[in-house]
């Protein structure tokens, strides 16, 4: 295993119109308890399911909620239980806004990768704010600004919808503005908290390429960004079709999402926080992790995602680049994983791959 998701609290400053994870989770203020993270750790190390590298993302809800001390213990636990048998990196994706001193203290002194969610300039961005319905857009700014000051690299994470498709121009400009490193994207989706979605948008897929189009040419062509679709590793995985893609999330225990109260999965992190609970394969406390394999839930998933991945296989040209990736999606968008095409992975996949074919972009080493 290479990458373990962990959501440290279930609270979110923010209440963003688009999250994934719905909005009864994100006003509970919980945060998971040490012994629940010893657990983890300790199951880790002794079910011998470490690689030689292990990347844990705080993520989920917002992770800084959690606070700076509850962050020095998680990484001193982590050294402890998992530092002699893996190298560990640290990784947050924030909404930026609580971001001071002290946090940038923290992602120095351990090294962390930093994100940041920001749309665009101000109005593009107007999707991003608190629970009283006001713009969160000055206070994560300021974190930005902590995050330069400091000299911490950081990427921005933008979600691309009716607020900024349009305006790409716009968008590029402001980026360049805001001294990140990379730049990430994500169209808006249907999800198990979000029934809109850019993707169900007219003429998505046109107005998606043009807005790719423009990123390419103003930010990472000329250099001033690197833009994280456009990246050369990305590009090899997409553009080289004669060798079948097996994605992170159709492979047991090559990631691990763990929510709060202990609960886990080992397909895409996203199912786990649907509040019926039905997609948690077992819970760190409960007993081996790998256990999960035998159980009934497991198996009835497992069943479903395979003869859904079957129908892209068969269905779906561009099989062998992508490998059925869009697992959480398909449940969103149709109820089960037993379907083939979704409108995000036509829209973040398919546009992405044309787009770059148009633009003669290379898959180069």
């Amino acid at each position: 295993m290479s990458l373990l998701r962990i959501q440290a609290c279930t609270f979110c400053n923010l209440n963003c119109s688009y999250c994934y994870i719905p909005a009864s989770s994100r006003r509970a203020k919980q945060i998971i308890a040490p012994e629940v993270l010893r657990q983890l750790f300790e199951r880790l190390r002794d079910e011998t399911l470490l690689g030689p590298s292990l990347t844990i993302s705080w993520h989920g809800a917002e992770p800084l909620t959690a606070g700076v001390a509850f962050y020095r213990a998680a990484f001193a636990l982590a050294e402890e239980l998992l530092g002699p048998l893996t190298k560990i990196t640290h990784v947050f994706q924030s909404n930026g806004a609580l971001i001071d001193d002290a946090w940038c203290d923290l992602f120095q002194s351990a090294r962390c990768e930093v994100g940041v969610s920001l749309d665009g300039p101000r109005a593009q961005s107007s999707e991003r704010v608190n629970w009283a319905g006001q713009a969160a857009y000055d206070q994560v700014m300021s974190g930005i600004a902590k995050l330069n000051k400091r000299g911490i690299p950081w990427t921005l994470l933008a979600v691309v919808g009716d607020t900024n498709v349009d305006d790409p121009q716009a968008f590029c400009d402001f980026v360049q503005r805001t001294g990140c490193k990379t730049l990430g994207i994500k169209a808006e989706q249907i999800s198990i908290a979000n029934q809109r979605g850019f993707v169900t948008a007219q003429n998505a897929p046109a107005r998606y390429a043009r807005f790719l189009t423009t990123l390419y040419h103003q930010l990472h062509e000329t250099g001033a960004v690197t833009v994280r679709e456009f990246s050369t590793a990305r590009l090899k995985h997409m553009l080289e079709d004669t060798v079948q893609k097996i994605p992170v999330t159709m492979v047991p225990f090559r990631n691990l999402t763990v929510a709060v109260n202990g609960d886990f999965t080992v397909f895409s992190g996203e199912l786990l926080f649907h509040e019926s609970g039905q997609f948690a394969l077992g819970n760190v406390r409960d007993g081996p992790l790998l256990e999960c394999l035998t159980t009934p839930t497991f198996r009835r998933l497992g069943d479903e995602i395979l003869r859904g991945a079957e129908k892209c296989r068969a269905g779906c040209p561009e099989y062998l680049s992508c490998g059925s990736f869009f697992i959480a999606q398909k449940f969103s968008e149709f109820g089960t994983f037993d379907v083939a095409e979704t409108q995000a992975c036509a829209l973040e996949f398919l546009t992405l791959k044309r787009v770059v074919q148009d633009l003669g972009v290379a898959a180069t080493p």
